[in-house]
């Protein structure tokens, strides 16, 4: 089981008592994969947290995966607590955030696609206080944000 992934004490206990094994028979076993280092619920945490943050999601959804995979509730709080004081979430943000502009190149004025933008930041794990704060910051990025398209061309124009 663990030649393939990693996996968190709960998901082995579960996986070897689905199996047939006892109890008592499960918790020595999962004691002796922990001796030979086979078992790490810190590294598993920190593994999970990272994968998230590259696929460009946000602490919300960190979490819900740390709650999926069954991640020790200590572990997973020291793998949140190295993720806000890291700048992962601001650089998974900023990934989400560039998709999404991409996608909806004209979300700086029309409030439909501005609305779209939000929801799949939202949908991503992010909380409203960053999507707010990215949506600020990039409509202030452009020269003349709010007099021309994103194209650069003036509004007026056909």
């Amino acid at each position: 089981m663990l030649a393939r992934r990693a996996l968190s004490h709960a998901e082995i206990a579960e996986r070897l008592e689905r199996r047939g094994g006892e109890v008592p028979a499960v918790a020595v076993e999962i004691a002796r994969l922990e001796r030979a280092g086979l078992l790490d619920e810190d590294a598993l945490a920190r593994s999970v947290c990272q994968a998230q943050l590259r696929a460009g999601r946000g602490r919300r959804a960190v979490i819900a995966a740390l709650k999926r995979r069954k991640v020790a509730k200590d572990a997973a709080d020291a793998a949140l607590a190295e993720l806000a004081a890291g700048e992962g979430e601001g650089v998974a943000l900023a990934a989400a955030f560039a998709k999404a502009a991409a996608k909806h190149r004209f979300w700086r004025r029309l409030p439909e696609q501005r609305r779209k933008v939000v929801r799949y930041l939202l949908a991503r794990g992010f909380s409203l206080d960053l999507v707010n704060r990215a949506l600020r910051e990039n409509g202030r990025d452009e020269p003349h944000g709010d007099q021309t398209d994103d194209a650069g061309d003036p509004l007026d124009l056909p």
